[in-house]
């Protein structure tokens, strides 16, 4: 699920310049990376370009991280969200968390392959609800083929089932089940992430 250039597009937020400079360094490598030095920075970019993970400082001037993720987190309910603060501030991630705005919390200063443990863990997360989703949307397509297969039944249109009708049939049927199928194992994948 990664972009064009085959690298997961991913939106740093800090108002620290240096902060931003030594994430891009670490994530350019494995990620499409944009950068914001506030969050009204990082709401204009969310609204130019598809992002799979959203990283931001909790300590900010004028948009904390928390009120940041809350802002974006209708408008893009796909992004990952993940926190970051080098502050003891339980309260903010207590709250990040219990509004579900938040996927993982990193703390500062971070360990680099904790922190890169972390993103992949979040891109993951991204793709299995991508596939959930593309999936609910496969099944809702199905499932108006099936209304309309049905109706016409009803109606009498198609007449008796002729070999090729039965085929149909037994071909949308099938294709239901494998839709069920699919959608319950990325359901479940999806809601057991980071269990054994």
């Amino acid at each position: 699920m990664a972009s064009v250039q085959g690298k997961r597009p991913i939106l740093v937020v800090d108002d620290e310049p240096e902060m931003l400079f030594s994430l891009k360094s670490l994530l350019r490598p494995g990620y499409e990376v944009y950068t914001a030095g506030s969050g009204a920075e990082g709401i204009r970019i969310l609204q130019e370009h598809a992002v799979h993970l959203v990283m931001t400082d909790q300590r900010m001037p004028e948009m904390t991280g928390v009120e940041f993720l809350s802002r974006i987190k209708c408008e893009h309910p796909h992004a990952i969200r993940l926190i970051f603060t080098g502050y003891a501030d339980i309260r903010a991630v207590i709250d990040a968390i219990n509004q579900g705005n938040v996927f993982r919390y990193v703390t500062k200063p971070w360990d680099p392959e904790d922190l890169l443990a972390a993103l992949r863990e979040a891109g993951e997360r991204y793709d299995q609800l991508a596939q959930h989703h593309k999936l609910l949307a496969e099944l809702q397509a199905y499932e108006a083929r099936r209304e309309q297969f049905s109706e016409e039944l009803l109606a009498g249109r198609l007449g008796t089932l002729t070999p090729d009708g039965a085929e149909e049939a037994r071909r949308l049927l099938h294709s239901g089940t494998e839709l069920l199928v699919r959608l319950n194992k990325t359901l479940a994948a999806a809601l057991n992430i980071g269990c054994p």
